[in-house]
């Protein structure tokens, strides 16, 4: 069965991303750090999946693609309004060249995240399970595997709350989609706090080390990971 990854993506443009992360950090380190979330994602993903497609947002930044992405990286536009409607049509996307896919589609926010997760959901995508969720400490989701299209369940969510992972799993159950399992819950990079955590993480743990390399050394360089701003968290 072939398989693909869907990356979605914002372009780290300074002041348009990591915007929760200031003033604890710079607009411009916001962006750097943004970039180096996605490296490492891009890197797991092409570890886990040859076929991986970058859906990426805003269209108008689309040139800075051009000269950080790997030339075997599909890059397709994000359409639709909303992040339900684009996360559908990224997957109709994929469907379309291939009917017969397991597709996981991940973000960047959740460098750390083991490679393992997303062997573990391409094999009951391969096995018996139609769809594939993990859940991020925040109410959401840092992961969605389908194997086919399944636009119902991204209707009627409220984005960027706390109850995204409840609606999602609510619409999958609703839909009588067959076989649905789970992938174990991990974290998103959003706030302070949640930085504060991924330094912890990285400062303690070998493999979170070698599951998001970058951040591990964007992090040492800009002296973050020792002498961490006594504001984080508050």
């Amino acid at each position: 069965m072939p398989r693909a990854i869907i990356i979605m993506a914002k372009i780290p443009v300074a002041g348009k991303v990591k915007t929760r992360l200031q003033p604890l950090l710079s607009p411009e380190k916001c962006a750097e750090l943004a970039f180096v979330f996605w490296r490492d994602t891009i890197k797991k993903a092409q570890s886990a999946c040859v076929n991986t497609i970058l859906a990426y947002s805003p269209a108008a930044e689309k040139n800075f693609l051009e000269t950080i992405m790997p030339p075997e990286i599909i890059r397709i536009e994000q359409t639709g309004v909303g992040l339900g409607e684009r996360m559908s049509n990224a997957f109709d996307f994929v469907f379309r060249q291939n009917s017969d896919s397991a597709v996981v589609l991940i973000g960047t926010d959740s460098p750390t995240f083991p490679v393992e997760y997303i062997e573990r959901a391409f094999g009951f995508l391969e096995a018996n399970s139609n769809a594939v969720l993990g859940k991020s400490a925040d109410g959401g989701f840092y992961l969605i595997g389908l194997r086919n299209s399944a636009p119902r369940i991204f209707r009627n969510v409220e984005w960027s709350s706390s109850e995204v992972h409840e609606q999602i799993t609510a619409n999958i159950v609703g839909s009588e989609i067959a076989g649905f399992n789970t992938v174990p819950d991990w974290y998103d990079v959003d706030t302070p706090g949640e930085l504060l955590r991924l330094r912890d993480e990285l400062r303690n743990n070998r493999t979170a080390r070698r599951d998001a390399p970058e951040t591990y050394r964007w992090l040492l360089e800009n002296q973050l990971l020792f002498d961490f701003p006594p504001t984080v968290g508050k």
